[in-house]
């Protein structure tokens, strides 16, 4: 009932924080998914109670590869 409760709470924190970021170190991505759906997690313990009660996977959320910049001709 515990974890239950702490899962229902955890999901509902992540979604009221700010998603447009998409910042946070762990990515929750269910079973299946090509992507992961909420990356709001900025520790492994958060995702792994949502991955428990939902049943899913937790991944490291890599940050974007940099823009290549162009270069002018001198």
């Amino acid at each position: 009932m515990h974890i239950l409760v702490i899962g229902v709470l955890t999901v509902v924190g992540s979604l009221t924080e700010a998603k447009a970021t998409n910042d946070g170190s762990w990515c929750y991505r269910d079973f299946g998914a090509a992507r992961p759906s909420n990356c709001s997690f900025y520790s492994v313990q958060q995702c792994l109670i949502v991955a428990g009660t939902f049943g899913g996977v937790c991944e490291r959320n890599s940050p974007p590869p940099p823009k290549k910049e162009k270069r002018r001709a001198s």
